[in-house]
């Protein structure tokens, strides 16, 4: 089995530290961990923050565990996932997107388009800790063999290597012949099951690596990366069915009733309002009714991907429980992202091979995505989507569960991140993070902090009052301190797929307590309230190795992030 990234010179202490986990897991004192992420779902696509999509097993997760209602991601999939692995800032951990990174950031380290060694993945901790470590599904951090799942801690593995593929088994990427790459244990493979559908299938394969070695006696880690919901938008006929009709009162009426539903479930503060419907977005009534039902259409095969996936849940715990495992079980539910907002389809039916007539919406060889109008839907009041630091990019639902907690229903406003889930389940495990890696080269501390004492119900808050975060992503950017967050969208975006973000180019204010839609830029009422999240932002960028793209072809010869709002030094466009 191999180990990854432990030095030498750490061995002894090692030694003592696996006598130590030996004579816990003896006494069965170790959880189990199952951590489940799916790919562009949006804050409110489940019953318990809003939705109307039929989400039982997941809701009765929430029900009798903690809901989160103030945990951000880092608003695209694969920087997300260095972040969630790493333990820390994905401009330290990689995951870039280097095709869309401008000269400035290129080569630079932290902007790696996969998980680097400055990290060690919390999965090889817990792996040389004594567990058994799993993964399944997208992965999205290194093609390469030493960056593939098997080499990062993971005894068994069957990972889609890219973004995004086909969810049935012509493991299509943008065109019919392109093929997405996928690899088991690190090895690849050139072909899918004939009835391969993703969240069916990757739930088996955990279930099946965790009954392999049930006899061990071992704690085990499980890491389901689920793809759904991500485009192309595919689901078996009977669940699009279910959803029939559902959506026909459009967009603008959907989001309403789900900012009203959040509200009224304690997810939203009353004074909510939602950031105005979008210019890129035409409204509902003025679509033709073929329009509207291709649209609609949309939103149902979206809705039917989320009900099968939550039932693949739900057979997941009904195992657990079969074979006794579900009470020594911690289970943590996310979603990467925002909802996918940007136009990432072919521009037409025969673009790719496709066949995006109306009758195979949803089935195999079609190619959709919901847009910016569902998008939207998702977010509920929040402003934009997926790869925006706006709340609709970066705030996302999270739900843990452990039956070992008196913390039972409870809905917690306490600000977490997906950094501080490395440092969460080190803990959880008892394990120790190391200080150096392969070679003995030093590694990055772990940049969060234990959600433990959250979900034990010790504590009602995972960090300080006056802790900082910071965002950059394509361009975008945004820093929070406590209730406070100051935002500015980029115009352009480094990301050339992305349509020009209204309201760009300046810092804006917000007090995302009594606001989350980010409707009120309060600003100029609070000009030092702006000067210390500025301050705090300059430290942050710094201490992060963030980057500020430099775009030179800018309209007008302005170069972007040559002076990208006050307070911002010239040091910081070259990351500190």
């Amino acid at each position: 089995m191999r180990k990854t990234f432990i030095a030498p010179a750490l061995l002894c202490a090692l030694v003592t530290s696996l006598l130590a986990f030996n004579l816990q897991a003896q006494s069965g004192s170790r959880p189990n961990i199952l951590f489940m992420m799916v790919d562009d779902m949006g804050y409110t696509d489940i019953g318990v923050y809003g939705s109307e999509i039929n989400t039982p097993n997941l809701d009765q997760l929430a029900n009798d565990g903690l809901l989160l209602t103030n945990f951000y991601n880092e608003a695209v999939c694969s920087t997300t996932r260095a972040a969630v692995l790493g333990g820390t800032d994905n401009h330290i951990a990689g995951g870039g997107f280097s095709q869309h990174q401008t000269p400035n950031q290129q080569g630079q380290p932290g902007y790696e388009p996969y998980l680097n060694e400055a990290v060690a993945p919390f999965s090889a901790t817990l792996q040389t800790a004594g567990y058994n470590t799993y993964y399944a599904g997208k992965w999205h951090l290194g093609t390469q063999p030493h960056q593939r799942p098997n080499a990062r801690g993971f005894d068994r593995s069957f990972a889609l290597l890219s973004g995004m593929s086909s969810h049935y088994n012509d493991m299509s990427f943008v065109a019919l012949d392109r093929k997405s790459p996928y690899a088991v244990d690190g090895v690849d493979i050139d072909s899918l099951p004939e009835d391969f559908y993703s969240t069916t299938f990757y739930t088996d394969y955990i279930i099946e690596s965790i009954e392999k070695d049930s006899e061990t006696g071992d704690p085990w880690f499980a890491y389901l990366s689920y793809t759904a919901p991500h485009w192309p938008l595919q689901a078996p006929d009977e669940y699009i069915a279910k959803y029939e009709g559902m959506y026909d009162h459009g967009y603008e009426v959907q989001r309403e009733i789900r900012t009203e539903k959040g509200i009224e479930l304690g997810i939203f503060p009353e004074e909510t309002e939602s950031y105005r419907r979008l210019a890129i977005v035409d409204p509902w009534d003025s679509l033709t009714a073929e329009e509207q039902a291709i649209s609609a259409k949309k939103m149902e095969i979206h809705a039917a991907m989320l009900d099968l996936l939550d039932e693949n849940v739900g057979r997941l715990i009904d195992y657990l429980k079969e074979t006794d495992q579900y009470d020594n079980t911690l289970i943590m539910f996310i979603s990467d992202n925002g909802a996918e907002g940007q136009a990432r389809n072919p521009a037409g039916a025969n673009d790719g091979g496709f066949d995006n007539s109306y009758e195979n919406m949803g089935r195999q060889f079609s190619f959709h995505h919901i847009g910016a109008e569902w998008a939207a839907v998702g977010g509920g009041p929040l402003r934009y989507f997926k790869s925006m630091s706006s709340e609709g990019g970066i705030r996302g639902p999270a739900i843990i569960h452990y039956p070992q907690s008196d913390s039972k229903g409870v809905i917690s406003d306490a600000f977490t991140t997906v950094v501080d889930i490395a440092a969460t389940f080190i803990d959880l495990a008892g394990a120790d993070h190391p200080e150096f890696g392969f070679n003995g080269h030093p590694i990055e501390p772990l940049g969060g902090a234990s959600m433990v004492p959250l979900i034990m119900g010790d504590s009602d808050q995972v960090h300080p009052d006056d802790y900082v975060f910071g965002w950059e992503v394509f361009g975008h950017l945004a820093v929070r301190k406590g209730d406070w967050k100051l935002l500015q969208l980029a115009n352009p975006a480094t990301d050339r797929g992305q349509r020009p973000a209204e309201e760009a180019g300046f810092w804006g204010l917000y007090d995302i307590s009594a606001d989350p839609g980010e409707t009120n830029d309060l600003s100029a009422e609070h000009p030092e309230k702006v000067e210390e999240l500025l301050a705090a932002w300059e430290t942050y960028s710094a201490e992060h190795q963030i980057i500020i793209p430099i775009i030179e072809e800018q309209a007008g010869g302005a170069a972007m992030g040559a002076g990208m709002g006050a307070g911002m030094g010239a040091g910081m466009g070259a990351g500190g």
